[in-house]
């Protein structure tokens, strides 16, 4: 991985508090990462998991996996196509934003009327 991917990885859980796990493999890339949950505060911070992970030949269709420790549940989008893992990464980091703030607009969560 190139030394300016990993200062602009660096910056961004700096900057973002959301932890970052780029894997380049031959066949494939990946993108993982873990987001706090909003309003979820202590030393034990939840997290909200998110995957992206393209072919390296693809023609810009992701996989997306939503807590993919959780659940096997996905979909898929399409990016504009990906020329280098460095910039695969770039993209999936602004999508990791938009991510961010959705979850902005979400309750913490809770058991709320469900708990017994």
């Amino acid at each position: 991985m190139a030394e300016t991917i990993k200062g602009l990885l660096k910056k961004f859980e700096q900057e973002h508090e959301v932890y970052v796990d780029p894997r380049d493999t031959k066949a494939y890339w990946v993108v993982t990462a873990r987001i706090p949950r909003p309003g979820m505060k202590g030393t034990h911070h939840l997290h909200k998991g998110i995957r992206f992970v393209t072919a390296s030949y693809g023609d810009g269709n992701v996989l997306v996996l939503h807590n993919p420790d959780e659940t096997g549940e996905f979909f898929i989008e399409t990016w504009k196509k990906s020329p280098s893992f460095e910039e695969f990464v770039r993209m999936a980091l602004d999508r990791v934003l938009e991510e961010v703030d959705t979850m902005k607009g979400e309750s913490p969560g809770g058991c709320g009327s469900e708990c017994a």
